[in-house]
């Protein structure tokens, strides 16, 4: 991918000319697509009917029952995470903790401690050119808002080790938590960018808690993944769908054990609409830099799509790009 800057694709200078020969999905057609693709089933267009078949109704019914399951038991189904997650988060959903109790919380989890400095110094979330080589100059720089972002970030990063599911797209089973990652940064760069107009900006609370529900809204398709789903060319329209509509409700369940917020469980539930609005253009743009770099959309497409981003999306572009860059 050759790396363009915003001000390059003209972005920055408002909506550019429609460029009729160059066809681009929906945000909905994309998730569609992704599925589609993640679970090799065929690429019916949205709005396509068809039926269940049996086994399908069988799986998608045992895991409806999986959901009335404990929260705590729900979370077997995610690869494990970090033993200091509920002091974390306790710390991190109160804007009073001090710096200092963070910080000392972060630097017991050795793991944890590593992964928020590469966080911090990748290409997405890089605050300055230079380095960031210890955690307190990382709050110094940050602050507690910008250092709870990053600490969420590194803490659910486990849950992207996912092993080869039977039957799935393996490319698109490892890009599910890095899409997770971008979404939500991109998310991050929209809020700023949107709280330079009056009106339009959240409390730093509020943020966050959209923050973490984009973070972590696919940990309940990871846990689906981890359950042997049905996949292949004889794979029903309509399983997809149910598929996809388990994913929220499990995401929720599984934040209930992680003792998130009460506000971010109710975002990854239903949204109000504003605020699924931003949701929903971080997840669009995220998706489709996936398939993208997985050569479902090509760069025109691609490209075509971001210049139809709303302006608060400026530089969510070099995101992407820097996904190619740093990619295995």
């Amino acid at each position: 991918m050759v790396a363009l800057d915003s001000a390059t694709l003209g972005m920055a200078a408002g909506k550019p000319e429609p460029i009729s020969d160059i066809i681009i999905p929906d945000a909905e057609q994309a998730s569609l697509l992704f599925f589609q693709k993640l679970l090799n089933a065929p690429e019916h267009p949205p709005g396509f009917t068809d039926s269940l078949r049996p086994d399908e109704t069988a799986w998608l019914n045992a895991r409806i029952e999986d959901l009335k399951r404990t929260p705590t038991q729900l979370t077997q189904l995610v690869p494990r995470l970090p033993s200091v997650l509920p002091k974390l988060m306790t710390a991190l959903n109160n804007p009073d903790t001090p710096i200092r109790t963070l910080t000392g919380l972060i630097e017991s989890d050795p793991v944890i401690s590593s992964m928020v400095l590469r966080l911090i110094n990748s290409p997405a979330m890089r605050v300055r050119r230079e380095n960031i080589e210890s955690l307190e100059q990382a709050v110094m720089l940050l602050g507690f808002s910008g250092m709870r972002e990053v600490v969420s970030a590194a803490m659910f990063s486990p849950i992207g080790q996912l092993g080869r599911i039977e039957g799935a797209n393996p490319l698109l089973v490892h890009d599910v938590w890095p899409i997770s990652l971008r979404a939500a940064n991109a998310l991050r760069l929209g809020l700023k960018t949107r709280s330079d107009h009056p009106g339009s900006s959240l409390s730093s609370d509020e943020a966050f808690d959209l923050y973490l529900s984009v973070l972590i809204e696919h940990t309940g398709l990871i846990a689906l993944l981890r359950q042997k789903p049905l996949t292949g060319p004889d794979t029903s329209a309509a399983y997809v769908a149910r598929f996809r509509a388990l994913v929220p409700a499990y995401s929720a369940r599984i934040a209930e054990a992680w003792a998130l917020s009460e506000n971010t469980i109710r975002l990854i539930r239903s949204a109000p609409r504003e605020l699924e609005h931003l949701r929903s253009e971080a997840r669009y743009f995220s998706v489709a830099c996936a398939l993208n770099r997985r050569g479902t959309l090509d760069q025109a497409q691609f490209l075509h799509l971001c210049r139809q981003l709303p302006d608060y999306a400026r530089g969510w572009y070099d995101l992407c790009v820097t996904a190619h860059v740093s990619a295995d």
